[in-house]
């Protein structure tokens, strides 16, 4: 919840338009999807931390504008003076490499492709955040806060890339000697033998 009352502070937002901003800003490292958002949003109003207002469309569906209240303000306040709380993270390919003795490299080699593939293109898109979105924001009292967390990613999403690549070459390996072990010994037929 404490997610849709710091993106209220930057400006009052529907819900569906704080989706949008989750996915376009935070969502590189927290999620929250609109089966979230909308209950959170109602809990948020119904406690006095935000409040909305019904705006109407021309063609379409009339939506709730949410606005942070001074108590919203003070509750972020309060949560953001607590430390954070660390976390176990749960990373299914890890889990698979621990075991992969148990399955051919070349399966193992498809899930760090598809990585290297997606994470580069996260890593693309983040760097283009920082480059443009953020810098072309810099009005707004939390720019160098996004930056900041922008380049947290970048960094992070670097590491995983060369992990990807350095994974790959070894899973290679471990496939190329799998391969060797594999062939059959030729025997030698001597002419005249």
């Amino acid at each position: 919840m404490e997610v849709l009352l710091g993106l209220l502070t930057i400006e009052s937002m529907s819900g569906y338009d704080l989706g949008v901003t989750i996915r376009s800003s935070v969502g590189h490292f927290w999620n929250e999807s609109y089966g979230q958002i909308y209950p959170n949003l109602k809990r948020l109003e119904a406690g006095g931390f935000v409040t909305s207002k019904t705006e109407r469309q021309k063609g379409k569906p009339d939506r709730n504008i949410y606005s942070i209240t001074k108590t919203g303000r003070e509750r972020l306040a309060k949560w953001l003076a607590v430390p954070p709380q660390p976390e176990i993270p749960r990373n299914e390919l890890l889990l698979k490499l621990f075991f992969g003795t148990q399955t051919p490299p070349t399966i193992l080699i498809g899930y760090l492709e598809q990585m290297l593939k997606s994470e580069t293109e996260v890593l693309n898109e983040l760097t283009r955040m920082e480059a443009e979105d953020i810098a072309n924001n810099q009005q707004y009292p939390d720019a160098p806060y996004w930056k900041i967390a922008a380049r947290f990613g970048r960094f992070e999403l670097q590491a995983h890339i060369q992990w990807a690549e350095e994974t790959l070459a070894e899973l290679n390996s471990i496939a190329q000697k799998q391969r060797s072990h594999a062939e059959p010994i030729k025997e030698i037929n001597h002419a005249g033998n």
